[in-house]
């Protein structure tokens, strides 16, 4: 016989385009500092846990799948208080599936940029109905607060008698994408009740995910790593949050042959004749740019041996197909 599904006493779905993990981790931390104790699943780069004593690996026998999440509810142990589900649905008729297992009380909506264009579509508007449909009918729901000016996500959200919270703007006092994260997960804390001061601490103690955007050095070059941005519009706000200039930057797109949409959406951008230099890496791409070049990537050394010392390399398109030594070698030192 199986499992009831877990449904403790609070329960947040993290949905959108991007920015989910990072909220549901965010989230997790605050819950447990209010000394609620807390699982949350994330998906991201490497699917995991987090538990009250830590994090975990989600080891999978095959490839991703939307009943990860039903399972993962019905594992989780009786003594939860509190659960974080990110929504791991990419089809738009299985979007619905993580709010009617998990029945949240609070839904956030990171964002609806244009992603997985391959399946919802090119456009934000194809991401916006896609998100949409995974919010259930009279769901409270969190979104940033520059949704503000979408009239269209404002009135989809009335028909289905949604009550919309904006999370507060912005500050300026941390990088743009922290602080719209953490307000996002901070209008949860507040929608819950809870102890805002110390969630907020707990959001500001927390350490970045290994595999967040950051920069580092190899082999004296300066590696800026967006590959998990995925969208274009947060790849840009990254590159535009290091004050580097296009010509002094060598720009490193890794690209995933099922992933042909996300290539098409960056293409103006990596065509621009400002880089230093341009390459692709990963699946040869079937269209052809005029700026960038091909470098089959095949292991670290081949990797580092096309970059010189004093080289500013920013990373961004796909962190999955990154072969496992450059990974390695970027993200673990």
């Amino acid at each position: 016989m199986l499992k009831r599904l877990c449904h403790p006493d609070y329960r947040i779905l993290v949905t959108g385009s991007r920015g989910k993990s990072s909220v549901t981790r965010l989230l997790h931390a605050s819950l447990n500092s209010c000394g609620i104790k807390t699982f949350a699943r994330i998906t991201g780069v490497v699917p995991r846990e987090l538990g009250p004593k830590g994090c975990r690996t989600i080891i999978r026998t095959a490839g991703a799948h939307v009943e990860e999440m039903r399972w993962w509810l019905r594992q989780l142990p009786a003594s939860a208080k509190g659960v974080v589900l990110e929504n791991s649905a990419i089809a738009p008729d299985l979007q619905l599936l993580a709010g009617k297992w998990l029945k949240p009380q609070v839904i956030i909506l990171t964002n609806t940029y244009p992603d997985h264009q391959e399946v919802w579509g090119p456009t934000s508007s194809a991401a916006r109905n896609t998100l949409l449909s995974g919010i259930p009918m009279g769901c409270r729901v969190v979104l940033p607060f520059e949704s503000n000016s979408d009239s269209e996500l404002k009135t989809a959200l009335d028909s289905k008698r949604c009550h919309i919270v904006f999370s507060d703007p912005l500050s300026g006092k941390l990088p743009d994408h922290r602080e719209v994260n953490i307000n996002l997960a901070l209008a949860a804390v507040k929608i819950m009740r809870l102890d805002t001061q110390k969630a907020l601490q707990s959001m500001f103690d927390l350490k970045p995910d290994r595999y967040d955007f950051r920069k580092t050095v190899h082999a004296d070059s300066e590696f800026a790593l967006a590959f998990t941005a995925n969208d274009i519009k947060s790849t840009i706000n990254l590159f535009t949050s290091l004050d580097w200039k296009k010509e002094e930057t060598r720009l490193v797109f890794n690209h995933r042959s099922d992933r042909s949409g996300r290539i098409l959406s960056f293409a103006e951008w990596i065509d621009s004749s400002d880089w230093r230099d341009v390459l692709i890496i990963g699946d040869k791409p079937g269209k052809s740019f005029r700026t960038a070049r091909y470098l089959d990537v095949r292991s670290m050394g081949s990797f580092f041996r096309s970059f010189q010392p004093g080289d500013k390399i920013f990373g961004c398109g796909n962190f999955t197909g990154l072969p496992p030594e450059v990974m390695t070698g970027l993200y673990h030192q």
